[in-house]
């Protein structure tokens, strides 16, 4: 589960905390042994992939917008007239999320 922010544009989005941006060079304030670098080195690309991940918008799957309102909705519930109801998403809402394939499912709405 990721924490973030939404983002409301023609779609909804989901958008990472900013990450710390790994640096290259605190791989040398490390043991000189092989096996502990190699280990760094591993970390080290994780680190970088998940930040470079984290700049980029992610659409959210679990929404819908209402034909009668120009909100978003999440956790929605369609009754038999076609209206929505579930609790309004805010661009800007901080959120937490998870993430499959390409794509984000909103798990909870917080206030923080």
């Amino acid at each position: 589960m990721k924490k973030g922010i939404i983002r409301i544009k023609d779609k909804v989005y989901f958008e990472y905390y900013q990450l710390y941006k790994p640096d290259k060079r605190d791989l040398k304030y490390y043991h000189n042994s092989v096996r502990i670098n190699n280990q760094l080195q591993i970390e080290y690309l994780k680190d970088k992939k998940e930040y470079e991940a984290s700049k980029q918008l992610i659409e959210v799957k679990n929404v819908a917008k209402s034909k009668y309102s120009k909100y978003w909705f999440f956790n929605v519930i369609r009754d038999k007239f076609g209206k929505i109801e579930g609790k309004a998403v805010k661009n800007n809402q901080p959120c937490k999320a998870e993430i499959k394939g390409g794509s984000a499912k909103i798990i909870e709405l917080t206030k923080e």
